[in-house]
């Protein structure tokens, strides 16, 4: 059980690592890799090549120059017809262009003083957010690098766009196949490091089967005797034990082996089996001989009797 848990999360983290990967690369980086060697293109070809395929997509967007594209040189503003309003074309040639506020602004300008609809800025550099807050204010329409590319890539020679997309595709493979191993390492290292689940303990039986077992002792096990009492000790419980009895005054010993009992009837059996019934408790004490003493001027004789004999 431990080492299936072990496989579903190594193969579930090479699947979630190698399939995101792969996602990336082969779509947003792909791209990012296609519009970078494309702006590159865009860059190395001549201004007018560059104008041309400008305006062949803005033709596409319903705009129709109003200037004849085989007497313009330089890089001048075009002027456009769009709706029946006219907008201004800017081009600035060069993917090192960083175009500013000052861009807009001359562009602006232009678009007023010619009483236009607005004005295109169109650069394979980039413009900067200054730039592109004022021309939101402007009438004034960006495209650099980033926008620029998906709008011209058809126009590209079609050798041209087939090896850009040819190598942007085959970097994007050799991404996606390091992405794969950087996952097969990833779940590797999950597989090692996912905890073995150690062996399932046992069941343990009910308590209804448990307790006869529990409560059977065990053959080997052998219970101690409580300790011994001295045996001065025991004669001083048995004196003291005795003399509580009815019918019985005190209890001393005359000597080691004998207990005097003094009692108003030496020959009461009750008397006497209360008081052998303490002598046995004794166990060093059971052959003790007890002597029963009449009260004084009594005519009944003094008794000796033992409690057990040996």
């Amino acid at each position: 059980m431990g080492t299936t848990t072990q496989w579903i999360a190594a193969i579930g983290v090479m699947l979630v690592v190698g399939g995101l990967s792969t996602a990336w690369f082969m779509g947003v980086q792909r791209r990012r890799d296609e519009s970078a060697a494309g702006i590159e293109a865009l860059s190395g070809i001549s201004w007018r090549s560059f104008i041309g395929m400008v305006l062949q997509a803005l033709r596409v967007r319903g705009y129709t120059p109003v200037v004849d594209l085989e007497s313009a040189s330089g890089d001048q503003d075009y002027v456009l017809e769009h709706d029946g309003g006219r907008w201004l074309l800017a081009c600035k040639h060069g993917a090192s262009f960083v175009l500013g506020r000052n861009a807009v602004q001359a562009l602006a300008a232009d678009v007023n003083l010619q009483g236009a609809a607005g004005g295109l800025l169109v650069t394979q550099g980039r413009i900067d957010n200054e730039a592109r807050g004022l021309a939101a204010q402007r009438r004034i329409e960006l495209h650099d690098g980033r926008t620029l590319w998906p709008e011209l890539r058809e126009f590209l020679p079609a050798g041209q766009l087939q090896e850009i997309q040819g190598r942007a595709a085959q970097q994007a493979r050799q991404r996606t196949l390091l992405s794969w191993l950087l996952a097969l390492v990833a779940g590797i290292g999950t597989f090692l490091l996912v905890p073995q689940p150690g062996p399932a303990s046992a069941t343990p039986a009910p308590a209804t089967q448990a307790a006869p077992a529990a409560a059977a002792p065990a053959e080997d096990v052998v219970i101690a005797p409580p300790p011994r009492i001295p045996v001065e000790r025991q004669r001083n419980d048995l004196a003291s034990a005795v003399t509580t009895l009815p019918d019985v005054d005190r209890a001393l010993w005359a000597t080691q082996s004998t207990l005097q009992v003094y009692v108003t009837r030496p020959d009461d059996d009750a008397t006497v089996d209360a008081i052998c019934a303490l002598v046995l408790r004794q166990p060093d004490l059971t052959s003790s001989r007890i002597q029963l003493t009449p009260p004084p001027g009594s005519d009944l004789a003094t008794r000796f009797l033992q409690c057990r004999s040996f």
